[in-house]
């Protein structure tokens, strides 16, 4: 049992010889250190007590008449294994310690004359409650690991010094796709690939104590999952745990990821080689046909103009999706606002305007900026149209920049998805800048988020 003041110890004395319990309790509160003692008369009284009060050890006479000591000892041992009682009596025998000991007392100590025996009784009786509590401790964690083991969703092994296993829980057998019987006593080089070299990897963690990579484990269907695991020695003497995780499907996915990844590639090699050529040569000829054309031809000219700087626009974006290991950032003081205002110069159309506010600056790579600002902008006006009101600035915590607009917005349900490779809102839209936009974000370790604008529009918030 617990004590009610974790400060204090309880004990409870007992004795039919009237007084007699009381000043032993007394006794030890004097000559104990943080002891508070209660006394009763007789077994019976000592087990109602038991039942509503929080007790440290007991103190007990043997020679009583209803019940003796022992009696008493074996109705405590039923509920209280490990509870300390002291069997302090002044009729003892060998054999009435040879029984006592055989019932699992604490200690056994017989009655002397003089106040001398009570320091002795004092220690003996704090020393076994120190090594109670210290033992229902060790319990308590024992049970919380046990708990903690067998509910865990990773699966834990634990192993011998030779790499044995002892026990496993459920995640363990539903890894390995075997049974706990079919588990213990054997090693995982039972478990694994033959080019897995079991013995050289246990021999080393045995050596460090820790250890930690991947192991395939073969099932009995001969399927292979792949398994990170974290290893640790001597969680108790001789006893060690591995902790694995299944990471098969994670793997599948970074797998097609980078066959994905590859195919951009491929898909960018196209681009850049076949059409950025051709792209640069209608943007020479437009030039050359603005001299040479009336008012209403420099109108579509003009439109064609739009058109061919968009399909230029589009490449850079999918070349730089297509940047396997990410996009490298070079990083140096920016002044966004200036840039924010050589973006709206080169991209603005129709009647639609922007509000530059001055003053924002960061640490960035400037080119990727101007091109995430660009990306923004024309996002603003294809989806707001030709009479769009777009704003920049910086964000009042001061730890980035804003652009809103007060086009038609972004539904809520919708501001997770608008990142997604493909994913847009207008019709014949690709996707590709607000997925190039996000991209850019990430390269700094910034974050960008979606709201509403004080007008209904969209509007992005990038937290450097």
């Amino acid at each position: 049992m617990a004590t009610a003041d974790a400060d204090m110890d309880h004990i409870l004395c007992v004795d039919d010889e009237p007084g007699l319990a009381d000043l032993v309790g007394k006794q030890l509160e004097l000559k104990g250190d943080c002891i508070v003692a209660t006394g009763v008369t007789c077994p019976e009284a000592a087990l109602d007590y038991l039942a509503g009060h929080a007790v440290d050890a007991i103190v007990s006479d043997f020679d009583m008449p209803a019940m003796t000591g022992l009696d008493l000892l074996e109705s405590v041992r039923a509920d209280y294994p490990s509870l300390p009682f002291i069997l302090y009596t002044g009729k003892g025998s060998e054999e009435i310690a040879s029984e006592a000991i055989r019932m699992g007392v604490t200690e056994y100590m017989q009655k002397e004359t003089g106040t001398d025996q009570y320091s002795v009784l004092v220690n003996r009786v704090q020393n076994a409650v120190r090594r109670y509590r210290a033992e229902d401790q060790v319990d308590t964690e024992r049970s919380r690991f046990q708990g903690v083991f067998e509910q865990a969703s990773d699966a834990m092994i634990i192993a011998s010094n030779d790499g044995t296993y002892l026990d496993v829980n459920a995640a363990a057998c539903e890894l390995f796709g075997r049974s706990e019987e079919e588990l213990l006593g054997r090693t995982a080089a039972d478990f694994t690939i033959e080019d897995f070299d079991f013995d050289t990897v246990w021999d080393s963690f045995r050596e460090n104590e820790t250890d930690h990579g991947v192991f395939p484990v073969r099932r009995p269907d001969g399927s292979i999952r792949i398994a990170q695991y974290a290893a640790t020695a001597n969680i108790v003497p001789g006893k060690h745990l591995s902790v694995l995780r299944d990471i098969t499907q994670r793997r599948e996915y970074e797998k097609q990821i980078r066959q994905e990844q590859e195919r951009l590639q491929e898909f960018a090699g196209v681009l850049s080689h076949d059409l950025k050529n051709p792209v640069a040569v209608a943007h020479g000829h437009i030039d050359l046909l603005k001299e040479h054309v009336t008012d209403e031809q420099a109108d579509a000219l003009s439109e064609v103009e739009d058109a061919v700087s968009r399909i230029d626009h589009i490449i850079d974006d999918v070349l730089s999706l297509s940047q396997q290991d990410g996009i490298e950032t070079e990083m140096t003081p920016v002044a966004v606002s200036a840039v924010a205002t050589d973006v709206w110069q080169r991209v603005q159309n129709g009647r639609a305007n922007a509000t530059i506010k001055d003053g924002v600056s960061v640490r960035a790579d400037e080119g990727l900026v101007e091109r995430l600002l660009t990306n923004l902008f024309r996002n603003a006006i294809e989806h707001g149209g030709a009479t769009v009101s777009i704003e920049f600035g910086g964000l009042e915590s001061g730890d980035g920049f804003y652009v809103q607009d007060d086009g038609p917005g972004i539904p809520l349900d919708a501001r997770e998805e608008v990142f997604e490779w493909k994913y847009s809102t207008k019709n014949g839209g690709t996707g590709i800048g607000l997925k190039s936009i996000q991209q850019i974000v990430e390269s700094h370790g910034w974050t960008i988020t979606i709201t509403e604008s004080t007008t209904g529009g969209a509007r992005f918030e990038i937290v450097t």
